[in-house]
Order: C-alpha cells, then sequence, then structure tokens
C-alpha cells in the first residue's frame, strides 16, 4: 500500500519537477539578501554625508547673508537633497525583488518593492 502511494504522490510531483523550482526559489531569495544587504550599506553610507550637506544649507540660508539668486540656488539644493531622503527612505523599506527595464539593463523597481 505504501509503495501504492509513493508512487502515486510522486508521480503527481516527481523530484524533477519540483528540483528546478526549489532552486529557482533559493536563487531569487539568494539573490534578493544580496541586493537587500546592498541597497542597506548604500543607505547606511549616503545618509550621514546627505544629512550633512542639508544642515549646512540650513546654516548658509539662516545666516542670510546670501545675495538672492545664492538663496534660490540653496533652495533648490534643498529640495533634491530632500528628495535624495524621500529615495533613500524608499530604498531603506524594499521588502521583495521586483525589477524593471531600463536601457537595456534590469533595474530594482523601488516603487514596486516597498512595503
Amino acid at each position: 500500500m505504501a509503495n501504492a502511494l509513493e508512487r502515486s504522490y510522486s508521480g503527481s510531483f516527481g523530484q524533477e519537477e519540483l528540483r528546478p523550482q526549489q532552486h529557482n526559489l533559493v536563487d531569487l531569495a539568494e539573490r534578493f539578501k544580496g541586493v537587500r544587504e546592498t541597497v542597506l550599506a548604500v543607505c547606511h553610507h549616503f545618509s550621514q554625508p546627505l544629512t550633512v550637506i542639508m544642515c549646512l544649507i540650513d546654516l548658509l540660508m539662516i545666516k542670510g547673508e546670501l545675495k538672492e539668486d545664492s538663496e534660490e540656488i540653496l533652495v533648490n539644493m534643498k529640495k533634491q537633497a530632500e528628495i535624495m531622503q524621500d529615495l533613500l527612505a524608499k530604498l531603506r523599506k524594499v521588502e521583495s525583488y521586483k525589477v524593471k527595464n531600463y536601457n537595456g539593463y534590469k533595474m530594482l523597481n523601488i516603487e514596486e518593492n516597498i512595503s
């Protein structure tokens, strides 16, 4: 009886069919782990210099001794730095591995991967 059950089970879900799928899942998990580690390292190393840049911009603007065009440049720089901070925050929340094509390359799709 056990042999019949084993034959039935292995006939429905043969090891040959499961192994490639299992390997694909393991490969995907390993790839995501590497992506996640890289993303967190990038976030860590970019956050401090970005914070310093934003603080220096604030200090220059607080001094108030700027020409109008210089202040406008600093405001634009601050906006771009805030965009970078938002991007780093999104990167920290990446929870899955979905890619999109960008100029012939695969690129992590940040918007679809955040939790």
